[in-house]
C-alpha cells in the first residue's frame, strides 16, 4: 500500500459549524434560543453569555456548533465573516412573511461563502403561515428545494411548539456527514475571530471559531494585526479550559490588543503566514464615512461594547451621510467607555460621540461644561440611534441659511450711470423683486457691491411685486456704477 500522506494521516471527523442566518424578526434568535435551551443541559445553559456569539449542542452524541449573526441590516458584515467561518448555513424564513431583502443579502452571502445550506421554514405554527407561498418565492429567487425542482433540503420549525427540531438537527448531522468534515488535532489552532471586545478587568478579549488544530495555554497568537499570547481561555458556558480544539467556540485572554471581528485567527508559528496580510489591515482612524467632499462634516468617535457594534455604527452613520450629503472624519472607533482621553483627540470645535453599550467615565461630564460643541449620543439598540443622529447632525452641525434668495433680474438698460441713486430697467429672470428689497450687484458672477431698491414701477405705475418673465423699472440706491448685462439678486433676511 502506499505510504500515507503525512498532512492526511493525523484527520479525524470533527463537528459542523453552522451559522444561522436571514431577514430580522425571521424567527432566527428564538430558533437558536429553543435549540439551546432543549439540547444544552438546563443547569449548563444559563452560562452562556449575550457576547459569546457561537454555542455546542450535543445530538444524538454528536456535537454540533451554532454560530449567531445578528439580524439586522446594519450587520451585514458580520453575517458574511459568519458565512465564511461555517461549513453549513441554515436559511430561515419567516412562513408568514416569506422572502424580505435581508433574505436575499443572505443568500448572496452563503454563495460567496461556497457553503451548502438548508432552509427553515420559521413560525409554522402560526395563523396566516403559507409555506408553499414562500417556497414559490424562494423558488423564484433561484432557490429550488427538495419537491420543488431542487435538491435544497428544507423543514418547517416553530419555537414554541418544537415543531420541527429534530428534524433540522438530523439534516445538519446528515450534511455534515456528506461533506465529509475533517480536522487535525496535533497541529496549531487555526480559526475566525467572531467577536472581540476590552474587558476592563481582563483586558483585550476576543470569541473564535477554531476551525483546524488544537489551542493550549500560554500558545502564541495572532489575528488581524494583533499578537499575543494565550493566558486564559474560556469556554461558551464560562468554564476556564487549558486547550480547545475544532470546531470550539472558545473566548481567549492574552491579545495585546481587540483583534478586529472576522479576522483569520492563527497560533504558533503560523502567525508569519498573515503578518504582512495584518500591516494592510485597514485602521478604524480618520476614514470617511458618507460623502468625502461634502460641505458637512462632523467629526466622529464611536465607542463600543465589542467591535461587531462598532462596525454596525459605521455602516449606519455611513449610510446616513450617503443619503443625506454629509461627510463624517471619524477620529477612532474603539470598544470601552466614554473617557477623557477620547475628548482630547475630539476637535472642540465640534465632534459627534457615540457610545453603544458603554458608560461615560466620571471626568468626561465635567470636561463637557467648558466644551459644549462636543455631542455625545448614547444608546443599546443600533437602529434607534438612526433618527438622533440624523437630528443632532441637522440642528448642531448643519449651517443654517441667514437669508431667503427671493429672485433674480438682468439689467438692460442704465438711464443714469452714477453712484447713489440710480435708474435702471430690466428683465425678472428667476423668482420675484419685491420694492423696498435689499439686493446684491453680480457682475461675471462676481459680487461687486449691495442696494436696495428705493422704487419699484411696471408700466411707468408704482407697485409692490414684480414676478419672473415681467419687465421693469427700478430706482436703486447702490454705491457701484449699475451697467447693463449686469445681474441684481434680490434677498431678504430670515
Amino acid at each position: 500500500m502506499p505510504e500515507e500522506d503525512q498532512t492526511t494521516k493525523n484527520l479525524v471527523s470533527r463537528p459542523p459549524i453552522v451559522v444561522v442566518l436571514g431577514h430580522v424578526d425571521h424567527g432566527k434568535t428564538s430558533l437558536l434560543d429553543y435549540i439551546r435551551k432543549t439540547k444544552v443541559a438546563e443547569k449548563e445553559a444559563g452560562g452562556i453569555t449575550q457576547h459569546i456569539g457561537a454555542y455546542e449542542i450535543e445530538y444524538k452524541g454528536k456535537k454540533i456548533t451554532f454560530i449567531d449573526t445578528p439580524g439586522h441590516e446594519a450587520f451585514s458584515k458580520i453575517r458574511s465573516r459568519g458565512a465564511k467561518a461555517a461549513d453549513i448555513a441554515i436559511l430561515v424564513v419567516a412562513s408568514d412573511e416569506g422572502v424580505k431583502p435581508q433574505t436575499e443579502e443572505s443568500l448572496v452571502h452563503i454563495k460567496e461563502a461556497q457553503i451548502p445550506f438548508l432552509v427553515a421554514l420559521t413560525k409554522a405554527d402560526k395563523e396566516g403561515a403559507q409555506p408553499e407561498k414562500v417556497k414559490r418565492e424562494l423558488s423564484e429567487k433561484g432557490v429550488y428545494l427538495e419537491g420543488w425542482g431542487g435538491d435544497i433540503p428544507w423543514v418547517e420549525v416553530s419555537s414554541k411548539t418544537g415543531q420541527g427540531i429534530d428534524e433540522l438537527l438530523d439534516l445538519i448531522l446528515l450534511m455534515a456527514e456528506m461533506e465529509d468534515l475533517k480536522g487535525d488535532p496535533n497541529v496549531n489552532a487555526e480559526g475566525v475571530v467572531i467577536e472581540s471586545f476590552l474587558d476592563s478587568k481582563r483586558g483585550p478579549t476576543a470569541t473564535v471559531i477554531i476551525t483546524n488544530g488544537t489551542l493550549k495555554l500560554k500558545d502564541e497568537i495572532f489575528a488581524g494585526g494583533v499578537f499575543g499570547k494565550v493566558k486564559m481561555m474560556e469556554d461558551f458556558l464560562n468554564r476556564a479550559i487549558d486547550k480547545a480544539t475544532f470546531s470550539s467556540p472558545v473566548r481567549i485572554f492574552g491579545f495585546e490588543a481587540v483583534p478586529p471581528v472576522g479576522a483569520i485567527f492563527l497560533s504558533g508559528a503560523q502567525k508569519e503566514k498573515l503578518e504582512e496580510e495584518g500591516k494592510k489591515i485597514e485602521k478604524n482612524k480618520n476614514k470617511i464615512l458618507g460623502i468625502a467632499d461634502s460641505l458637512v462634516r462632523v467629526p466622529l468617535i464611536i465607542k463600543s461594547d465589542v467591535l461587531s457594534s462598532g462596525e454596525a455604527l459605521e455602516e449606519l452613520v455611513d449610510k446616513i451621510g450617503s443619503r443625506r450629503g454629509w461627510a463624517f472624519n471619524l477620529l477612532l472607533n474603539e470598544t470601552g467607555d466614554i473617557s477623557e482621553g477620547d475628548l482630547k483627540i475630539a476637535n472642540l470645535e465640534g465632534t459627534l460621540i457615540l457610545g453603544f453599550k458603554v458608560k461615560r467615565k466620571p471626568e468626561v461630564t465635567n470636561f463637557l461644561i467648558n466644551y459644549p460643541q462636543i455631542v455625545i449620543l448614547e444608546g443599546e439598540i443600533i437602529y434607534d440611534l438612526e433618527k438622533q443622529i440624523e437630528e443632532t447632525v441637522e440642528s448642531r452641525f448643519v449651517e443654517k441659511p441667514t437669508e431667503e434668495i427671493l429672485g433674480k433680474l438682468e439689467v438692460l438698460k442704465v438711464f443714469n450711470p452714477i453712484k447713489g441713486n440710480q435708474l435702471v430697467g430690466g428683465k425678472v429672470i428667476e423668482g420675484k423683486v419685491l420694492n423696498k428689497i435689499r439686493f446684491r450687484l453680480l457682475r461675471n458672477e462676481e459680487i461687486k457691491s449691495e442696494g436696495k431698491v428705493l422704487n419699484l414701477q411696471k408700466n411707468r405705475v408704482d407697485v409692490n411685486e414684480v414676478n419672473s418673465n415681467e419687465e421693469c423699472g427700478l430706482l436703486i440706491d447702490c454705491q457701484e456704477k449699475i451697467l447693463e448685462g449686469d445681474f441684481l439678486e434680490f434677498f431678504k433676511k430670515i
